[in-house]
């Protein structure tokens, strides 16, 4: 497939899938979508991580070897079927099995993908790839671990007792960390802005300091110098917006969300742009602004939408309107584009012996 071939595979795919994805949730209503729909769905994006960036949708090869679209078909029920059991879990014990979606179970799950992600990126599956050769039971062991890890940090540091009025509150259900529940969720949110650039930057300027510096080249050195970068860089970001006085969930929302949407956009509708030709950090500074350029124009086509046919409101204390928008585009849209380019392949758009390789990132090199 040549340059302008993938280019214009990405562009037809990407429509496709932000049109199918506001189709959805413009049919439910925003109680469902920001509930229950944002339960099952974020339920569901660690293990599209793992199939898609460690088992780079090649594992189980049973599933791997069907032709299009069975194969995509078949990745979906297993995710869709691992998904539910975590979901539930969940449910029963953060949720405390509940009938309605609580802001614990949400938060919990929310962040436990940012605890993957952490896991996968930067450290690369650190200490499970070296130690763990099949991977199956290395894709195990890394869900385990992040759901373990977010448990324990959850516990740690979110506090909701400024929900203590509403009738779903359980203070058994209550960590009652250090925090006020917004500021852990909305500083891991924001930590993948600077996690996702950095793919795009292929990890410089860490990998130059790896170069020069030869233990800086192995795990976990690499990944905790790259995590201390982007803690650093988090934190600048939540001095600029939040420091100046703007609320920590529109800052998660408007500015981290919707960039984070522009990246997946980039790294997986268009497998990181492999057609764009420059040394680094030219390449990586070109696309990042065109992922904020992208993010930019989704959020005002996502608002649009939105207000267009429901009558939500923006701010505190409830945020409707903001919690619709990240609930959109990150529990519908982003796993769309990865069952679209990863497990079809961009199916029907590429043929299977095109499509070999498709849906990884070309940059990132995570297992």
């Amino acid at each position: 497939m040549n340059n302008l071939q993938g280019l214009r595979r990405g562009l037809i795919a990407t429509a496709g899938v932000v049109f199918a994805s506001l189709f959805v949730c413009l049919q439910v209503s925003p109680e469902w979508l920001t509930g229950w729909g944002t339960v099952v769905l974020v339920a569901m994006v660690p293990t599209q991580i793992v199939i898609s960036l460690v088992w780079h949708s090649d594992y189980p090869k049973a599933l791997a070897d069907l032709p299009q679209p069975a194969r995509g078909l078949a990745f979906t029920a297993l995710n869709a079927l691992v998904g539910a059991g975590v979901a539930y879990v969940a449910w029963q014990t953060v949720g405390g099995g509940l009938d309605v979606p609580t802001p614990f179970l949400i938060m919990f799950l929310i962040f436990s993908v940012e605890v993957l992600l952490a896991l996968v990126v930067p450290l690369q599956c650190w200490p499970f790839a070296p130690a763990i050769r099949h991977p199956g039971l290395m894709g195990v062991a890394l869900l385990l671990a992040a759901y373990g890890l977010a448990y324990a940090l959850f516990g740690w540091l979110f506090d909701f007792g400024f929900l203590a009025g509403a009738p779903f509150y359980r203070i058994e259900l209550d960590p009652q960390g250090l925090f006020m529940a917004w500021i852990p969720l909305a500083f891991a949110v924001a930590m993948l802005v600077p996690l996702l650039g950095l793919i795009l930057f292929d990890f410089w300027p860490v990998g130059v300091l790896a170069g020069k510096v030869p233990a800086m080249a192995r795990q976990p050195l690499f990944g905790i110098a790259a995590l201390l970068l982007i803690v650093a860089v988090t934190a600048g970001l939540w001095a600029v917006f939040v420091g100046r006085g703007m609320d920590m969930v529109a800052f998660m929302v408007r500015i981290c969300v919707t960039v984070e949407f522009g990246y997946f956009i980039l790294l997986v509708m268009f497998e990181g742009v492999p057609q764009l030709k420059l040394p680094q950090p030219w390449r990586g500074l070109v696309l990042n602004a065109l992922a904020v350029g992208l993010a930019a124009a989704m959020l005002q086509l996502y608002e649009k939408m939105a207000l267009d046919r429901f009558p939500l409101s923006s701010g505190g204390p409830t945020y409707p309107l903001e919690l619709w928008l990240g609930s959109a585009m990150l529990s519908v849209t982003f796993p769309l584009m990865v069952v679209v380019g990863s497990y079809f392949q961009f199916w029907p758009l590429t043929s299977r012996g095109a499509a070999d390789g498709v849906g990884q990132p070309a940059n990132q090199e995570a297992a």
